[in-house]
């Protein structure tokens, strides 16, 4: 009997990583990999079009503020269990309308039901796996959740040649939705714990974090670093290697996908040589920030003097391995906070990463339909002078990341 509810606990664990794994997905698909198509289909401006990631990132950022507190207190299974059917209901929703309102409503309703699963595993993973090997339950689970990012770019365009990307959309909508209907049989087959109404939401760990000015200089350098690395690989990276280095479609795409795999990688590498050097967490995070500062220096450069190299794809490899830093990150807040309030600090970093993503999204928008897009058949490819405002506003950041940086400090 325990061996058949530990396998039930497995399949729920299993499936909560395959909704992991598809938001992820939706995080990464939605605009970037079908930029140009959305920006046919729907004959609209950059804004619309940058607008629909910038609200999966706001929605998905503001519920790190929360999701914890849920999960402490309904318990990992029924925040999946609710993620899923938002999940699933905002991904069927979008590729079946053209209404710009109701597809911006699916991208919140993705990102809601979206933010539920990393904590939520987390939990339920720390009850079910032994502590020799948690450790390896959660770079597994991360693992999955990186190949939803993978998948939504080389893959799915290649899917696109056999299966329109509105039919493909809604096929993995109704798996998801599958999903969550074996996941409710087989929620009914264990006990779930009490729910505990001690738990609320509290404002005093928030200001204890808050009031701590390395907390505040290391979120101010985190969301930069971070930031700038994901709207390339989620918004604007492959409409970027399309217009301005002339790659093709699937090209673009299957180096966005390398960026997910190094964006994978890096993290346990970065944790891995940090080791090796003795755990000096603080001077590999000031290196990151000179990293970030002179690549984007290089592609600012490469657009001010028109050249047109594909030396820009392994730049912005550089910039997602620069950007795998959260296995430095989180130990360096367990360090410097008390124990009671880590965890909210955690989730304050993780609300500033997402809330970055859809601040520069929204403003880089804005940015590309500042200078006049020219019409090539029934694509719209931005001019060097857009790409510029926007790689010269993440110039901008990347010199207030290397400012935050110098303020950070070894001393715990």
């Amino acid at each position: 009997m325990k061996d058949r509810k530990f396998g039930i606990h497995l399949t729920l664990i299993v499936l909560g990583s395959l909704f992991y794994f598809f938001a992820n997905f939706q995080r990464i698909v939605i605009p970037g990999t079908v930029f140009d198509l959305l920006q046919h289909e729907l004959a609209v401006s950059a804004p619309y079009i940058t607008a629909f990631g910038a609200i999966f990132m706001y929605i998905y950022a503001f519920n790190q503020l929360v999701i914890g507190v849920l999960v402490d207190r309904f318990g990992g299974y029924r925040v999946m269990w609710g993620g899923g059917i938002i999940l699933a209901i905002g991904a069927m929703l979008f590729p079946v309308t053209s209404n710009l309102f109701i597809m911006y409503l699916s991208r919140a309703l993705v990102g809601l039901g979206g933010s539920c699963f990393y904590l939520s595993l987390i939990r339920e993973l720390k009850d079910w796996v032994s502590d020799k090997n948690f450790g390896i339950a959660i770079s597994v689970m991360l693992f999955v959740g990186y190949a939803g990012g993978i998948a939504a770019n080389a893959p799915f365009v290649f899917m696109t040649k056999f299966i329109n990307w509105r039919e493909l959309l809604f096929i993995l909508g109704a798996i998801v939705f599958a999903g969550v209907i074996l996941f409710s049989v087989l929620k009914t087959r264990i006990q779930l714990p009490e729910i505990n109404r001690s738990v609320k939401m509290r404002i005093l760990p928030f200001r204890l974090v808050l009031h701590k000015k390395h907390n505040r200089n290391l979120f101010s350098f985190a969301c930069c670093n971070f930031g700038i690395s994901y709207v390339i690989q989620a918004i604007i990276g492959k409409k970027f290697l399309e217009d301005f280095c002339l790659m093709s479609s699937s090209k673009a795409a299957m180096v966005l996908s390398i960026m997910a795999i190094v964006a994978a990688s890096f993290n346990i590498i970065n944790a891995s040589v940090c080791k090796l050097c003795h755990n000096h967490r603080v001077r590999f995070l000031k290196n990151a920030s000179v990293i970030t500062f002179v690549s984007l220096l290089i592609i600012c450069i490469c657009l001010l003097f028109n050249i047109r190299t594909g030396f820009i794809a392994f730049i912005f490899c550089v910039l997602a391995a620069n950007a795998s830093l959260t296995s430095l990150l989180v130990p360096v807040l367990h360090l410097t906070n008390r124990k009671m309030v880590s965890g909210t600090a955690v989730s304050i970093m993780n609300f500033c990463f997402f809330m970055m993503v859809g601040i520069l999204g929204t403003v880089m928008g804005f940015l590309l339909n500042l200078f006049e897009p020219v019409k090539k058949g029934n694509v719209l490819v931005y001019t060097n002078y857009s790409y510029l405002a926007v790689f010269g506003l993440f110039f901008i950041i990347s010199v207030f990341e290397l400012y935050k940086a110098r303020k950070l400090s070894d001393k715990y």
